[in-house]
């Protein structure tokens, strides 16, 4: 639904009648995602697809039937009664004007108007549910966290820093590493752990392993909390895919294949009781109606030895290049992991617990970084002003630390939690999709990957 709407609301930007955007939204207004997993999927084909003249009727009346129905489930009568005016102008502008990027423009509007009439809530920066108590467990702890350069990497280094604990953050380049260490430690005050630079690039399994075999020759230190945390999504325009340093697809490289052996290689520095703790996405579940191809890992032909990556396959089911589901894979890859790691450590009876997590949606410059940047700031902008669907960088970052220290999570394992709905700033435990429960598919995924990076 959110992607669908930004869709239409993107397209009419450039339109006459929309060129001129409010500085901010409305008092009190918000857009909230509601409806069933049906209608999303719905709207976001008639959204993307229909901007034709017929077909924007469609687009526009899908929009206001959504809405409608939503609204009326919270009894927003005002909305209701306001929907079919809006539809009756789109139609009306349809029967007068050609085809134009105006008609998707007002679709889009269709499609805000009668939620942006729902008292608003304000925002919240940070996660309430991570409490004092939790904080205080910090102290003393060994962390390791990927990614830890920015985003909520580094706001759950500055938290746990704060809190006592010493964070070794891990970053592309040492000296990427060392300028993080610099913010988080600015101001950090008494009490406050330590935080130490150390280079890790995921894209590369030669620098995985040389970190591995610093840990263990000179850190020397039992790890409490290892944060596989670090991701990348390439632009959803770049038509080739591109590879990392020894040949695979970036994306799922990068996101699944290097943390995998990370992880692996990490386990033997592990302390007893451990935490693990992977950085996924509610995107890799379908229902979620998330716009566009859709994750799912197939028979995993593209995770093949002699077949995978450069001059073979580049997605895990050997399809097409798509850059938006090799984002999707990764993390529904990462879920895998997650449930399949939690299964044979309790086979092993092991008590170091492994759960993911999905940070909410959180349009940092870092995370869009390979996106256009007309679209990242028009994204952004709309995100947090106007559909209020995001969450911040501190909020996710308290989202990654709950996970680390939240009592109630201690001795459990594959456990995955979300911050849904969007813009509503909870963090709840949800039930990974059915692929990502498939375990004979994960134990499969399991294997190839070993294979893959040498285990």
């Amino acid at each position: 639904f959110v992607g669908s709407t930004m869709a239409a609301f993107v397209a009419g930007l450039s339109a006459p009648p929309l060129a001129s955007l409010p500085a901010a939204a409305p008092s009190g207004a918000r857009l909230q995602a509601r409806g069933s997993t049906a209608e999303s999927s719905w709207l976001a084909s008639a959204s993307l697809q229909h901007t034709s003249l017929g077909a924007t009727s469609l687009a526009a009346g899908g929009c206001v039937a959504l809405g409608c129905a939503s609204l009326a489930q919270r009894r927003s009568r005002r909305a209701v009664r306001c929907a079919p005016r809006v539809l009756r102008h789109v139609v009306q502008d349809e029967q007068q004007f050609p085809p134009s990027r105006r008609s998707a423009g007002l679709a889009a509007a269709a499609a805000l108007l009668p939620q942006l009439l729902l008292p608003g809530s304000a925002s919240a920066e940070r996660l309430a549910t991570l409490t004092e108590v939790d904080l205080a467990g910090a102290k003393g702890k060994v962390v390791v966290i990927t990614g830890a350069t920015s985003g909520i990497g580094m706001e759950a280094a500055r938290t746990l820093l704060r809190a006592g604990s010493d964070v070794y953050v891990t970053g592309r380049t040492l000296a990427k590493a060392e300028a993080a260490v610099a913010d988080v430690t600015a101001g950090a005050g008494a009490g406050a752990g330590r935080a130490i630079p150390m280079e890790l690039n995921l894209a590369s399994l030669s620098s995985v392993r040389s970190f591995a075999k610093k840990w263990s020759s000179d850190v020397k230190r039992p790890i409490d909390v290892l944060a596989c945390n670090a991701g990348l999504a390439l632009g959803q325009d770049q038509k080739e895919p591109s590879y990392t340093e020894d040949g695979f697809e970036l994306t799922v490289g990068t996101n699944h294949l290097g943390h995998f052996l990370f992880a692996n290689l990490m386990r033997p520095q592990l302390s007893p009781t451990a935490r693990i703790v992977v950085t996924a996405s509610s995107v890799h579940d379908p229902s979620t109606g998330d716009p566009g191809s859709q994750a799912g890992l197939g028979n995993l032909s593209g995770l093949e030895v002699g077949h995978a990556g450069k001059g073979g396959a580049a997605m895990v089911d050997g399809g097409a290049w798509d850059a938006g589901k090799a984002y999707k894979d990764s993390k529904l890859a990462n879920v895998e992991f997650t449930l399949e790691l939690a299964r044979r450590l309790k086979q092993e009876g092991s008590k170091i617990t492994v759960n993911c997590l999905s940070p909410g949606l959180i349009p940092s410059p870092t995370f869009f970084r390979n996106q256009s940047p007309a679209f990242a700031g028009v994204f952004a902008w709309a995100a947090n002003n106007l559909l209020h669907i995001s969450e911040t960088t501190e909020f996710g970052g308290d989202t990654l630390v709950f996970m680390a220290l939240d009592k109630g999570l201690e001795g459990r394992s594959g456990v995955f939690f979300s911050a849904v709905p969007p813009g509503q700033h909870v963090f709840v435990e949800k039930i990974p999709s059915p692929e990502a429960r498939d375990e004979t598919e994960a134990a499969e995924l399991w294997r190839r990957s070993a294979a893959l990076v040498g285990l």
